[in-house]
């Protein structure tokens, strides 16, 4: 019997299981912090925020506490940990960075900025992740499976969304300096005010590294320099009416490497660079009356990207996008006739007009000078409903009016249930959907690839189904998922066409099927101590020319992690160990003297980080790190060198007045 069909009976005997009456534990064992606060807001797993317990979809939330404990200083390593995440990195620290959720395509992940979508077009629509710096953020709020009938496009796997620090309370100082390997310097500040209904932050972050060598031979280092700012503004203009404001500024440089195109096929030694600046402003008015049944809010959201390649010193190319929206929202709520009942309406317009452009060298052989508009007109209505005390279902539709692409409609119902105290099951179906990128469309490098404008969206139709069960008095939780997902009309950006000599980009006449289960658990022993862990077997295939499922790259089928914080010396210290584990995969090799393209696989690997603190002051933290603590040799993309051990140390400092 295959996987897809045992998974689903393992999940329901699982779900008996966990349904059991919980051990009896006396209290005083238990940690002090509770493994989820159930009563948590949660801003986007709905068209309105909504509370923990409500939420019908699989959750991760990284708290300001969990990224500090780590000390990481990129985003998209933090999302390692996660299940069902498999990040693709190029090389270092600051090479292009590459995020897949359960399977699916880096470019069908949704990713927030404080509200304001972060994918960007000129990027074929992926976030880049290798520009995110993890300092003053409060949260990261993750929710997996199909999302497009709240958000659209690009929201087929999931929602990522990061969120800047929201403590403003009187008035504060802090931030970080820290040097280590490879000739590293990290520096970071941020501040808060506020008085009366008017709160006020802001922060900025510099990064400088040499780097590594990205490459398998050579003695070039490929560094990179990255400078990140950002201000939020939160005003109670009234009783009823927040006003608020915020945006980020990130300016960034790295290095890389070209490609031997006669030899090996693999990265090779050049002076490459890539200039990259994006902007992300955001503005919105909420109004919600007191004792009101309806609320409702207007956003106005922009962004522009600009990411520039430089070739031996001499501009190359360069890509660009600007991203202008606005969302309008209204939202009732009202008790139902019976207890414990409620329900809850929403009803979102929203309107998206999106400018591409890209600049190159006219060869001769085409023009890859392009400017290129899209604009979305969406409309999309929710409803919460409690029919009874535990039980919170959803249905949620969405009508998308593209200028380019026939009209789109998704949808997705689901579900969640307190069968008893502790024990929760969660369900969810939905479809997705993905337009094909300016790039896929209409992208052009000389004798390498010529867009297809005649492409269609993709499409999905996907299905969870999960139980998540509190033991010991809350001290330890289990959870288990199973997922399913079928793409149709994938797009593959790799399809030789005789009639250039190049490539181009198609859709696929097979389905692309992704399934697996991810399995999580957090234990707390005793207070000074939090053990967490999880697991995530993943099955992505398509139907290869001869009809037999063939596996897809960058997809592992095996994922672990396994996290421990300790705190001690009457909680002056701490110490966090991570270990996280990734399985054999597949990668895409082109072979330069053949003309021939094949699958090759990348070795497994297991990557352990050790991090400390020592509390100098009630104010002033002494910390240190080691990255790659046992010096593991590993590529997440063929041919790409990951960095080795690395040591970090510095001063982190929080000062209120």
């Amino acid at each position: 019997m295959s996987l897809p069909h045992i998974l689903p009976s393992a999940v329901a005997m699982l779900t008996a299981c966990l349904s059991l009456p919980a051990w009896a534990q006396d209290a005083s064992d238990t940690a002090d912090e509770a493994p989820a606060n159930l009563d948590e807001i949660i801003v986007s797993a709905a068209m309105e925020p909504i509370p923990l317990r409500e939420v019908s979809s699989t959750l991760t939330v990284i708290t300001r506490e969990e990224i500090e404990a780590r000390q990481v200083r990129y985003v998209g390593d933090l999302l390692r940990d996660v299940p069902g995440f498999s990040v693709s990195q190029s090389g270092g620290v600051g090479s292009q960075t590459q995020v897949r959720v359960r399977g699916a395509e880096a470019n069908q992940l949704l990713v927030l900025v404080d509200g304001v979508r972060a994918n960007d077009p000129a990027n074929s629509d992926e976030y880049q992740w290798q520009f995110a710096l993890a300092s003053d953020i409060e949260r990261i709020e993750i929710v997996r499976g199909p999302q497009s009938a709240i958000w659209g496009s690009d929201a087929m796997a999931g929602v990522v969304n990061i969120i800047r620090r929201k403590d403003v309370q009187g008035a504060s100082i802090g931030g970080h300096a820290e040097g280590g390997s490879f000739g590293t310097l990290d520096l970071a500040a941020h501040g808060a005010w506020a008085a009366g209904g008017l709160r006020l932050r802001a922060g900025a972050a510099y990064y400088d590294t040499d780097g590594t060598n990205i490459a398998r031979s050579g003695p070039e280092d490929d560094g990179a320099q990255n400078t990140t700012a950002d201000v939020g503004l939160e005003w109670d203009a009234t009783d009823s009416l927040t006003l608020l404001a915020s945006g980020q500024f990130v300016d960034a440089t790295s290095d890389f490497d070209d490609t031997d195109f006669i030899v090996t096929g693999l990265p090779i030694d050049a002076d490459r660079v890539t200039d990259s600046e994006q902007a992300y402003y955001r503005g919105e008015a909420r109004l919600a009356p007191q004792d009101g049944t309806w609320s409702g809010s207007a956003a106005i959201n922009y962004s522009d990207t600009d990411t520039t390649n430089f070739y031996d010193g001499a501009f190359n190319s360069s890509t660009a996008a600007e991203v202008f929206e606005f969302i309008a929202r209204a939202s009732a709520q009202w008790a139902g006739r019976a207890p414990d009942t409620s329900h809850r309406l929403t009803f979102v317009a929203d309107q998206r007009d999106t400018d591409y452009h890209q600049r190159g060298i006219d060869a001769g052989f085409g023009n890859p000078n392009h400017d290129q508009s899209m604009d979305v007109t969406g409309f999309a209505a929710e409803y919460l409903g409690q029919p009874f005390a535990g039980f919170t279902w959803t249905v949620s539709g969405r009508y998308d009016n593209n200028s380019e692409f026939d009209n789109i409609g998704t949808w997705r119902i689901g579900f969640v249930h307190e069968v008893q105290e502790g024990v929760r099951v969660r369900g969810s179906v939905g479809t997705g959907s993905k337009t094909p990128t300016f790039t896929e469309r209409f992208g052009f490098y000389p004798g390498t690839f010529i867009g297809n404008p005649d492409l269609v969206p993709e499409e999905s139709r996907g299905w969870e189904l999960g139980v998540e069960s509190d033991w010991l008095d809350g001290a330890l939780t289990l959870g288990a998922v199973y997922f399913d997902q079928v793409l149709e009309n994938e797009i593959n950006g790799f399809v030789f066409d005789p009639a250039t000599g190049g490539f181009t980009a198609a859709n696929e006449d097979a389905d692309s099927d992704r399934s697996g289960v991810e399995l999580t658990g957090r234990w707390a022993p005793v207070n000074s101590l939090v053990l967490g862990a999880s697991y995530t077997y993943t099955d992505a295939t398509q139907d290869g020319a001869d009809g037999q499922p063939t596996r897809e790259v960058r997809r592992p089928r095996h994922m672990a992690s396994l996290n421990a914080d300790w705190r001690f010396a009457a909680d002056r210290a701490y110490l966090n160990l991570n270990v996280n584990f990734t399985g054999e995969q597949l990668d895409t090799f082109y072979d330069p003297t053949t003309f021939v393209s094949s699958n090759v696989p990348l070795d497994s690997y297991t990557v352990v980080d050790l991090a400390g603190g020592w509390r100098l002051t009630d104010a002033l933290e002494l910390t240190a790190r080691v990255s790659n603590l046992t010096d593991e040799d590993y590529e997440e993309v063929l041919g790409y060198a990951r960095p080795g051990v690395a040591f970090y140390g510095g001063l982190r400092g929080r000062f209120n007045f």
